[in-house]
C-alpha cells in the first residue's frame, strides 16, 4: 500500500501539468490531447525537459528560454496543487478510498482551474467526479445510499433555488447552474449532513479571496464584480470530504 501512495504523489506534479493544460486549452476549444505543447508568445515546440512539472519552471524562472515570455502562472499551481491533492488524500482521505480520493481531488483541481480562468465548470468533469462519487459510495459505504443521493439532490437543489432567486430578483445571473450541479457532487460525496460545512467555507473563503483580489488590483469590491465561486466550493468539498463533519455532527 506504501508503493501505491508514493505512486499517487509522485504522478501529482504530472496531473497537475495537464490540468494546467486543460485549464488553458478546453475554454478555447483547441485539443487538449494531440497537440503538442508550444510557447503561447512564440509557438516554439517545447523540449522535453521544459516540461517537467515544477523543476522546469524554476529552471527557467518562469519564463520561455527563447522570448522571455513569462509562463502562465496555471501551469506551477496546478503542479504544485496536484502534488497537494495526493499529500493530503495520503494523509487523510477515508481508509480505503485513497485512489477515488485523488482521482476526485484532480478532478475537482480541473473544475477550479477552468472556472478561475473562464468562469465555465465544465458538465463533463463534473459528471466525472458523480461517476467517482458513485464509485465510491458502492465501493465503501453501499448501506449509506439514502444519506449520499439525499446530499446530492439537496446540494444541487440549494444553489439551483439561490441562482433562480437571484436572477428574478436582481434581473441578472449571480451563480452558473455549474454552481448548482457542482453542489450536487459535492454531495454525493460527503452526505447531506456536510452540505452546511461546505458553504459556510465556500462563502467565507470566496469572499475573502475577492476582497484581497479587489485590494490588490486597486478597485472596489462591487455588486456587479464576477467573481468564480467554483474553485471554492471545490476547495470547501475536499476539506469537508476530508476532514470529516464541522458544523453538523451525530446524524
Amino acid at each position: 500500500m506504501f508503493l501505491v501512495h508514493l505512486f499517487l504523489v509522485l504522478a501529482g506534479p504530472l496531473v497537475g501539468s495537464f490540468i494546467g493544460l486543460l485549464a488553458i486549452r478546453w475554454p478555447e476549444g483547441e485539443p487538449w490531447v494531440a497537440r503538442r505543447s508550444v510557447c503561447r508568445s512564440c509557438e516554439r515546440q517545447l523540449r522535453w525537459w521544459e516540461l517537467l512539472p515544477l523543476l522546469s519552471w524554476l529552471a527557467l524562472r518562469g519564463k520561455c528560454r527563447q522570448c522571455g515570455a513569462s509562463i502562465p502562472w496555471i501551469h506551477p499551481a496546478c503542479e504544485m496543487g496536484g502534488l497537494l491533492v495526493a499529500l493530503s488524500a495520503w494523509a487523510f482521505a477515508p481508509e480505503g478510498t485513497i485512489l477515488l480520493s485523488c482521482l476526485f481531488g484532480w478532478t475537482l483541481l480541473a473544475l477550479a482551474a477552468i472556472d478561475l480562468r473562464s468562469f465555465i465548470l465544465p458538465d463533463p468533469l463534473n459528471l466525472l467526479a458523480a461517476l467517482l462519487g458513485v464509485a465510491m459510495v458502492w465501493w465503501t459505504r453501499p448501506d449509506a445510499w439514502a444519506e449520499h443521493l439525499i446530499g446530492a439532490a439537496v446540494g444541487y437543489l440549494i444553489l439551483f433555488s439561490v441562482e433562480i432567486t437571484y436572477r428574478l430578483m436582481r434581473g441578472r445571473d449571480g451563480l452558473g447552474r455549474g454552481d448548482a450541479k457542482l453542489f450536487g457532487v459535492l454531495g454525493l460525496w460527503v452526505g447531506w449532513t456536510r452540505l452546511p460545512d461546505i458553504l459556510l467555507i465556500a462563502s467565507v473563503s470566496g469572499l475573502l479571496a475577492a476582497i484581497l483580489a479587489s485590494r490588490v488590483a486597486g478597485d472596489d469590491l462591487k455588486s456587479t464584480t464576477a467573481i468564480a465561486f467554483g474553485p471554492w466550493l471545490a476547495l470547501a468539498g475536499w476539506i469537508a470530504w476530508l476532514t470529516g463533519p464541522l458544523l453538523v455532527s451525530g446524524l
